[in-house]
């Protein structure tokens, strides 16, 4: 596309020509010349900037695990001065490949690199913590400075909680195999003890549950041998079944619930339980068959009660 300067100079030059049919005057050649060069200079490419690419940190990570710290970035036609990482404010580890020794580690509380681990270069720099405890939750980030003249600074932040993650799924207790038509199902579910406290939701044939059909949460609290909090949660879904389609048809049901903490799949565990609800019909059928079961084993017994009865009369009898 031809920039509008040059467009307007060419456009003014056209004009001067076909109307007064004489040669352009100088002022307009230096004009002219003067817009080709800018239009030159605005298409030609910018020097490429200082740019940090990505920073990944775990949002969450259990204390048992090692948490991998990535950075990555650009310098453009800047030559790569040092790469640090800090935790709430507080320098931990720094690459300065210009000055020897290129790496160096520097004492924060909470925070111990795995030795080996830390892999730094023009385009990357990649540390791994070990050891985690309750002190290694905070902000960590990633600050990149290019070289002389400038050396110009870019940097990323993001939080990092460590916590206890759960390693089992919820436990549902209470469950019938089967309910009929106006019974009342009582279930809960129960997540074990985590860091931070699972958030339970139940769901009903994969819909969440009315909030009317559940009571509040109970968090229980303790705390461990290394200082995290503790937390265990429970959840109590009470269901009235008095939905008129179960007057006439029997139907599967499916509860589930879900421990969740802090949003994030890799964190999450559910379990799933399944029940009968009877139609009307078929609960009164069951019932009818269970009432003349009993009736039968009642009239069974009392037979064979007499029988014995009978049995022990004639064997005195005999004897007298």
């Amino acid at each position: 596309m031809m920039p509008s300067s040059i467009s307007t100079a060419l456009t003014a030059s056209t004009w001067t020509s076909t109307s007064t049919s004489k040669p352009l005057p100088l002022c307009w050649l230096f004009r002219l010349l003067g817009a080709l060069l800018l239009g030159t200079l605005n298409a030609a490419p910018s020097i490429e900037a200082l740019h940090l690419s990505s920073l990944s940190v775990p949002r969450i990570i259990d204390v048992a695990q090692k948490a991998k710290l990535f950075c990555s970035y650009e310098m453009g036609n800047r030559t790569l001065n040092s790469v640090k990482w800090y935790k709430d404010g507080q320098e931990f580890f720094r690459y300065s490949p210009l000055t020897p020794p290129t790496t160096n580690w520097f004492p924060v509380k909470g925070v111990t690199i795995d030795d080996g681990s830390s892999h730094c270069n023009q385009f990357i720099c990649n540390v791994e913590l070990e050891k985690l405890n309750v002190h290694s939750s905070g902000q960590y980030r990633c600050e990149v400075s290019g070289d002389a003249p400038e050396f110009k600074l870019i940097d990323k932040a993001a939080n990092m909680t460590v916590g206890v993650l759960p390693k089992f799924d919820p436990f549902i207790s209470g469950m019938r195999h089967a309910y009929k038509y106006r019974d009342t199902l009582l279930v809960n579910c129960s997540s074990e003890w985590s860091s931070p406290a699972a958030k339970l939701t139940w769901y009903i044939n994969n819909k969440t549950a009315p909030q009317h059909s559940l009571q509040p949460q109970i968090n229980e609290i303790t705390r461990n041998t290394e200082g995290f909090p503790l937390y265990a949660s429970s959840l109590q879904l009470r269901l009235h079944i008095d939905d008129p389609r179960f007057i006439s048809k029997s139907e599967m049901l499916e509860l589930r619930c879900n421990a969740d903490i802090m949003g994030l799949a890799s964190a999450q565990r559910e379990s799933r339980v399944r029940t009968t609800i009877l139609a009307l019909k078929d609960a009164g059928l069951n019932q009818r068959l269970t009432e003349s079961g009993v009736a039968a084993s009642a009239i069974g017994g009392t037979f064979v009660a007499c029988c014995c009865a009978l049995a022990s009369l004639l064997w005195q009898y005999s004897r007298s």
